[in-house]
Order: structure tokens, then C-alpha cells, then sequence
């Protein structure tokens, strides 16, 4: 099978995303060409635009993140307010330059399947179709992120593989077909899936295994509040000679220089790294910027996971908000008051234990696997059909295979519908007994209002009696000692 992988370099996660695929698919015997669609253009001016946009993103990220935040939000009107209609973002009509040179390398090429991590070449391929090109091999859409981001629609793909069944009400919601969506997960490379342990890592990257080691991550573009964090680890736990902290700071040359000067021999610091997996599976406690990619990396291996400075506008901040929904990591809101304090909750080991097994519940590590696999059975059923074998024994096996894995999305679809409303039955449940406990309370409140009162009033009672006596025995008393006439 010959599959082309579509990407784009805004943000680490998309690209490595695609890196997972790629590898996989190979390991699965298929031919994979990766890359983004602006080197069609030509090497030059393929890699200004490439460049100019990546650097754009991340200069952004690192310096104004609250502008490129504001952008996003318009963003996510969008997304909200439009589901259907002719109405399409000004960033369609700028990706829409590139869909006739993408279609001619696509019908030279004659790729049996697509594949898109990014929305850029997402909306190259939807305009593509809206041009009356309709011949395109299977297209499919792979999310890297928890939320349906801006855009999605516009991209009119044959199938959404996302993160999790969670967000399907969510997509729907956006305008995309239930039929179309897929929950496979977001997929990580090898590396992240190997069970290669603690003791393991640490030995292959020179580590002590007598420490603890906490690693600190601004992402892929090294954005977000690094050095804060850095500073409170380090003024907290440096003079502890058992702790050890790590800190990557991505495509942040700056944030490394001001690191080096302040930390140089205390932390263990680093620009880009490719054994990021090792480092994660070395760490006792990761903190990371909240991207989706970084995010289920650390969970697939089901680690003790914090999240600091999410980019603002949305996207990260939703990324932040399913793993808190789903108790699979912290967040330190505000690093000066909350990072130190999610540091040491995780010294609780049942608490952590908790949330590693809720990772392991709600992570597909095997993301990858799957998602290659619904690719060969979509692929090769629609071959099938076309040659009008469909009939054939391999064909017939192909979609009973198929059918499995529609089956499978059905029963996890129900399997997560009982355990929603297992959790609006315990949060009724908990209601009532919140609800009967306050009327026990005000019942006995009232008991013992009762009881002062009828004790009060006895009191009383007895009083005037013992008054009326007195006074009876006073008169009597007098009457005995008045003298006779």
C-alpha cells in the first residue's frame, strides 16, 4: 500500500504525530512518503513559507502568547457558530493556493490513502474536492489534540480518527458525520510503547537510580512560564541532595541561555532532545505544557503528569480540561501557589496510583496500531469493491474485519455511555444522601428546639408551684402564730 502523510511544523505535536505513523506503517511493509504540502512549491520557496509560517507560530507562542490566543478565539467562534453553509475562514482560501499542485502530485503519485495531522493540508484536500476533483484516494484525518478544533469542518475528509469517544458528541456537534468518526486515539511512537522500565532508562542516559527526578517541559517551541517553574523547583528541593530536576526547553534558545546562567550545574538542562522517552520514562513527576501530543506521550506511560501555562485561546486549555475531567494529571493554574503543592500530591501513592490507572484507561498507547490497521481494512475493502470482487473470500474477510472494528467503536461507545451514567447515578445518588443528611440535620435541630423548649417550659411549671406552696406555707404559717382575740 502506498500512503501519503500530510503535516505541518506549527507546534511539535502535529509532526510527531505523523513520525508515529509513518513508522508504523512501515513496520507494516507499506510505502510512506511524509511531508508538508508548501515543499510542492519548490525548495526555496517551499521552505520560506514553511519557515516563515513555523516561525510565526513560534515567536507567537513564546512572546505574545495572548495575541495568538485572541486569533484562536475567533477561531473558536467559528467553530461554534458555523457547522454547514458555504462560509468559509480566510486561512481555507490562503491553503487553497496549494490544492492544484497537491492534486497533480497526488494523481502522478497514485497514493492508495491520505493521511493528515495537520488542518492546513486538511483544507488543501477540501478544496481540492470543491473543485470537482472527486478521484482522491481515502482521506483521513488524525487529531492531535482533546477538542475539535477550529477548522475542522472545513476540511471534508472521508474519516476522523480522534482522540477519544468522549469528544464525539463534541465533533457532531461541529458538523461532523457520527458515521465518519473513529476514537482510536492519538497516536505515539514506539519509543513511548516499548516497556522499557525506569531503572532502564536512567542506566541509558546516565542517571542516578537512587534519586528522584522531576523533568520540566515547555513543548516542542519551549513556550510557557519554563524558568518560573524552574525556580520554584529548584529554590524548593535543590538543598534535598535526592531530588534532581530536568529542563528541556524545546526551540527556546533564549529561555536556555537565561536558564544556563541562573541554574548551571543545578539542573540538568537541554535545548531539543530526541530521547524524550527516555527522559519521561526516567522522571518520577513530568510537567509539561498541556499539548496534546506531550500530554499523551507522558500518559501512555502512565506517569505522574502536571500542566503549566496552557497557550491561551482554547486549545490547550481543553487539552487541559479532559485529563482533569478524567483525574489523569494536575494542573498548576497558578505556578507561584500551585506547582509545589502538585509536586508533593504525588507523594501520596495512592493518589498517584490512581491516576495512573486512569491513564491507563483512557490513553490508547496502541493508537498507531489501530490506526493503521482501520486504514489497510478501509483501503483495501474499497479496492476490493472497486475490482468488483467483493464477492471473494480475501474481500469478505477484509470486511468482516472491518465490521469488528465498527463493532469495537460501537461497544466502546456503550461501554462509555454506562459509565456516564453510572457517574450521574453516584452524582444523584450523592445529591439525595447530601439532601437526606441536611433534613436529618434540620429534624434533629428542630428535636432539640423542642426539647429546650418543653425543658424550659417545665422549668417554669415547676417554679410557679414551688412558688404557690411557698406562699401556701407562709400563710399558714402566719395564721398558726397570730395571737387570739
Amino acid at each position: 500500500m502506498k500512503i501519503l502523510i500530510l503535516s505541518h511544523g506549527t507546534g511539535g505535536g502535529h509532526n510527531a504525530a505523523a513520525g508515529a505513523l509513518k513508522e508504523e506503517f512501515r513496520s507494516r511493509g507499506h510505502q510512506v512518503t511524509m511531508m508538508e504540502p508548501f515543499e510542492l512549491k519548490g525548495k526555496v520557496r517551499g521552505d520560506m513559507t514553511s519557515t516563515f509560517v513555523n516561525q510565526l507560530y513560534i515567536k507567537s507562542v513564546q512572546r505574545i502568547p495572548h495575541v495568538f490566543g485572541f486569533f484562536y478565539s475567533l477561531g473558536e467562534i467559528y467553530n461554534k457558530t458555523v457547522t454547514d453553509g458555504p462560509i468559509m475562514t480566510p486561512v481555507y482560501y490562503w491553503n487553497k493556493n496549494m490544492a492544484k499542485p497537491l492534486y497533480n502530485h497526488i494523481q502522478k503519485e497514485k497514493y492508495d490513502a491520505i493521511v493528515t495531522t495537520h488542518p492546513y493540508p486538511g483544507e488543501m484536500l477540501a478544496a481540492i474536492r470543491n473543485s470537482g476533483h472527486h478521484a482522491l484516494p481515502p482521506t483521513f484525518w488524525v487529531s492531535t489534540d482533546y477538542h475539535c478544533i477550529p477548522m475542522t469542518r472545513e476540511t471534508n475528509m472521508d474519516n476522523y480518527i480522534i482522540a477519544s469517544p468522549d469528544l464525539v458528541p463534541e465533533y457532531v456537534e461541529r458538523g461532523i458525520p457520527k458515521e465518519k468518526l473513529y476514537p482510536l486515539g492519538i497516536p505515539v511512537r514506539k519509543e513511548f510503547r516499548t516497556g522499557l522500565t525506569k531503572e532502564q532508562a536512567r542506566t541509558a542516559l546516565g542517571l542516578e537510580q537512587d534519586k528522584k527526578y522531576f523533568l520540566i517541559s515547555g513543548g516542542a517551541v519551549g513556550s510557557g512560564k519554563i524558568l518560573e517553574g524552574v525556580t520554584l523547583l529548584a529554590g524548593r528541593y535543590l538543598i534535598d541532595d535526592s531530588v534532581r530536576i530536568i529542563a528541556i526547553c524545546g526551540a527556546n534558545n533564549f529561555l536556555y541561555r537565561q536558564m544556563k546562567k541562573l541554574f548551571s550545574g543545578k539542573v540538568i538542562m537541554m535545548e531539543h532532545t530526541d530521547r524524550m522517552a527516555e527522559y519521561m520514562i526516567a522522571s518520577d513527576v513530568i510537567i509539561t505544557k498541556p499539548g496534546g501530543l506531550s500530554s499523551t506521550e507522558a500518559a501512555s506511560l502512565c506517569k505522574p503528569l502536571i500542566f503549566i501555562s496552557p497557550i491561551p485561546g482554547g486549545l490547550e486549555g481543553s487539552n487541559v480540561k479532559f485529563f482533569q475531567s478524567h483525574e489523569m494529571a494536575l494542573y498548576a493554574k497558578s505556578i507561584n501557589k500551585h506547582l509545589i503543592k502538585s509536586v508533593e500530591q504525588y507523594q501520596d501513592e495512592a493518589f498517584a496510583e490512581k491516576v495512573s490507572r486512569n491513564q491507563d484507561i483512557y490513553i490508547n498507547r496502541d493508537a498507531a496500531t489501530d490506526i493503521s490497521r482501520l486504514i489497510e481494512q478501509k483501503v483495501e475493502v474499497g479496492r476490493d469493491v472497486c475490482m468488483g470482487d467483493n464477492k471473494s473470500k480475501i474481500a469478505l474477510d477484509r470486511k468482516a474485519e472491518l465490521e469488528r472494528l465498527e463493532a469495537e467503536k460501537a461497544e466502546r461507545e456503550r461501554q462509555e455511555a454506562e459509565r456516564q451514567r453510572l457517574k450521574e447515578e453516584q452524582a444523584a445518588a450523592k445529591v439525595a444522601a447530601k439532601e437526606e443528611a441536611r433534613s436529618a440535620k434540620e429534624e434533629a435541630k428542630k428535636a432539640r428546639l423542642a426539647q429546650k423548649l418543653a425543658a424550659r417550659e417545665a422549668a417554669k411549671q415547676a417554679k410557679a408551684e414551688s412558688q404557690t406552696t411557698r406562699r401556701g406555707l407562709f400563710r399558714k404559717a402566719k395564721q398558726e402564730t397570730k395571737p387570739e382575740e
